[in-house]
């Protein structure tokens, strides 16, 4: 994504799930130039059944945006800037998962 990124790109910040680190999510940072990538903890999925069961009954929300296969492993990035090509910055991080 480095050769891809968006000049128009202002900020960039959200949660990245890589598959040679299945359990480690981690938080993604750009502002400008700089970009920060950093170990956030475990994604819930990797929790004990009865563990994931209990936040499920405590919190009603915890689910919406579970995965039957891959629990609650996501990549889910914000963009902000000016006159983005949001077509082309997802066909940009669809190449990277391709890869």
């Amino acid at each position: 994504m480095a050769n891809r990124w968006p000049k128009e790109a202002i900020r960039v910040k959200g949660i990245c799930w890589f598959a040679d680190d299945n359990d480690m999510a981690y938080l993604f940072e750009s502002a400008g130039r700089q970009k920060k990538l950093v170990e956030v903890g475990q994604w819930y999925a990797t929790a004990p059944e009865e563990d994931l069961r209990r936040i499920a009954m405590e919190d009603p929300n915890f689910l919406k945006d579970w995965d039957a296969e891959c629990g609650d492993r996501m990549q889910k990035l914000v963009f902000i800037g000016q006159h983005l090509n949001k077509e082309q910055i997802a066909a940009d991080l669809d190449f990277c998962l391709e890869q």
